[in-house]
């Protein structure tokens, strides 16, 4: 048997693969497939069949690009019609290959067709791939249906998870589609593996006393990034195929200077602070996935700003966004383009950044917006009057801003004040943040 679990950076996104003597499964691709073709031309097996557990909503799938490449079905769930122009609708089925089987199960709650696959060895389950039912430590998000159905589709997970995924068995090896970091759970937990038992004993969403109280404890609203929508509609139609390799283009620092679009910059929160071109967002190259679909809509043309970064973090920021359903990207700027920008007479801005001491100097005449999570704030934070939005909510609470006063973001650090102020600034706000974050507003303090 040969397996592989392929981790998507950013997007916290797992894809498998699975082969047994000749024959190789591959389980929720991502957009990119020159991996899976790799793996199979590595170990000469032949790709006989994509299997997807759901329409994701979070990265561009590439079954359908997978499928054109090697002939092998995509097979999608037959209990949901959501339109999609590839694809072969399945219920609960045996898919045999080499000595294998790959039985599908359906388990309803985060999406209505939500599938899952078992991985039967000797005719025993060994593995199950769970998509978005079940994660290290939390439970699948079930508000996609919006608020009047939370309910039934929190009662669906419950059923899902408690009569067709426990009763598995304990021994059989848990692969879920997301890991820690990513918007289709809330707490999922960071480890590399866990077992149906490990999870019924240990994972917190599990812990109840019966359906009634799962429901109570799991159906909420969450924050919905607006590219999630783009990337259903691509994950029903179709994406645009990609090619097995994808190169971005640089652009000189002169045309940067002049984009009409969204300039990001993916440099260090330093480099960034320490100049940048006006109206730029800072999101560090590894960051881009959690916070750029709450600010920015899918057809934005985009520049990277990578300064001197290497090609593997640019890569990574390049494909995040292509992953992420944006194809707009237009080329980044290298090294030494700062230098070029300011020999050439080009504004350069830097980002305020005060100091804990001046905060303190000057608290009655701050707006401050502190980004943190619920579950970071404290009434013993010492600071004084506040408005508390996190990085999600903040592009639709900009009435509650004042645009004539000086606005001071604060975070636990630093980084999301910082991507805070680039964004306000953006939106002809004046923002800026405090140095050294929360942490050092309370040793100022002790």
């Amino acid at each position: 048997m040969y397996f592989k679990r392929i981790e998507t950076e950013g997007l916290a996104h797992y894809s498998y693969i699975i082969g047994d003597e000749s024959e190789m499964m591959i389980i929720d691709p991502r957009r990119d497939i020159e991996i899976y073709l790799d793996h199979a031309r590595s170990k000469s097996m032949v790709i006989k069949g994509i299997f997807e557990t759901h329409r994701n909503e979070d990265i561009v799938s590439g079954a359908a690009e997978l499928s054109a490449a090697t002939g092998a079905p995509v097979f999608i769930s037959a209990f949901e019609e959501l339109g999609h122009t590839y694809g072969t609708p399945i219920y609960e089925q045996n898919f045999p290959f080499g000595t294998m089987n790959i039985r599908s199960l359906h388990t309803s709650g985060h999406t209505r067709g939500h599938l899952s696959y078992v991985l039967e060895k000797e005719g025993k389950p060994y593995m199950l791939f769970c998509g978005d039912a079940l994660f290290y430590g939390d439970v699948g998000r079930t508000d996609f249906y919006g608020e009047s159905a939370l309910e039934e589709m929190t009662g669906l997970l419950y059923d899902s998870i408690f009569e067709k995924i426990l009763p598995l068995g304990d021994d059989v090896l848990l692969f879920p589609a997301h890991g820690s970091g990513s918007a289709c759970g809330g707490e999922i937990e960071e480890r590399d593996f866990s077992s149906i038992g490990f999870e019924r004993k240990y994972n917190p969403a599990l812990q109840v006393k019966n359906r009634e109280a799962f429901v109570k404890k799991h159906a909420y609203m969450r924050p919905f990034p607006p590219y999630f929508k783009k990337v259903e509609v691509l994950n029903v139609e179709g994406a645009e195929f990609l090619g097995e390799k994808m190169a971005i283009l640089p652009v000189t620092a002169m045309e940067a200077a002049r984009f009409k679009g969204t300039i990001i910059d993916i440099r260090s929160r330093s480099a960034f602070a320490g100049g940048h071109l006006p109206g730029s967002l800072f999101l560090r190259y590894d960051i881009i996935a959690s916070h750029l679909g709450y600010m920015v809509e899918t057809d934005t043309p985009l520049l990277l700003f990578a300064g001197d970064l290497s090609r593997k973090k640019l890569s990574l920021a390049y494909m995040t966004l292509l992953r992420m359903g944006y194809r707009d990207v237009r080329g980044f700027v290298g090294s030494d383009a700062q230098r070029t920008l300011e020999t050439n007479g080009v504004e350069i801005r830097s980002l305020e950044q005060i100091s804990p001491k001046e905060y303190f100097a000057h608290i009655d005449d701050i707006f401050l917006l502190d980004v943190r999570k619920d579950d970071e704030l404290s009434d013993d934070d010492p600071v004084g009057e506040r408005l508390c939005v996190t990085l999600s909510t903040l592009a639709t609470s900009l009435d509650a801003i004042p645009k004539g006063k000086k606005i001071i973001a604060v975070c636990k650090s630093g980084e999301r004040a910082t991507v805070a102020a680039s964004y306000l600034n953006k939106m002809g706000f004046d923002a800026g943040i405090v140095r050294g974050g929360m942490l050092a507003l309370k040793a100022q303090k002790m």
